[in-house]
């Protein structure tokens, strides 16, 4: 399991971020472990980002939104940052 980022773990913006990450995943009909997969990443990191324990940098936050078949500013939008 990942260690959650200490200093933001938790913030508003990161729920938000991942809260945006999972109503995509689900509208899409996607598993954590499916998108995961196609970010290029471990699921159970991913069940980080979308819980907002992870303070994800700008590359990862691309390839998720990639992995959605949305853009980063899209994702960004719908988590009202």
């Amino acid at each position: 399991m990942p260690r959650p980022s200490p200093r933001y773990s938790k913030s508003p913006q990161l729920v938000a971020f991942g809260a945006a990450v999972r109503e995509q995943r689900l509208a899409q009909g996607l598993s954590q472990e499916t998108l995961a997969h196609e970010a290029g990443i471990d699921r159970s990191y991913m069940s980080s980002v979308e819980r907002g324990g992870q303070n994800i940098g700008l590359v990862l936050a691309a390839q998720i939104a990639e992995a959605l078949g949305v853009s980063l500013s899209a994702l960004i939008a719908q988590a009202e940052l």
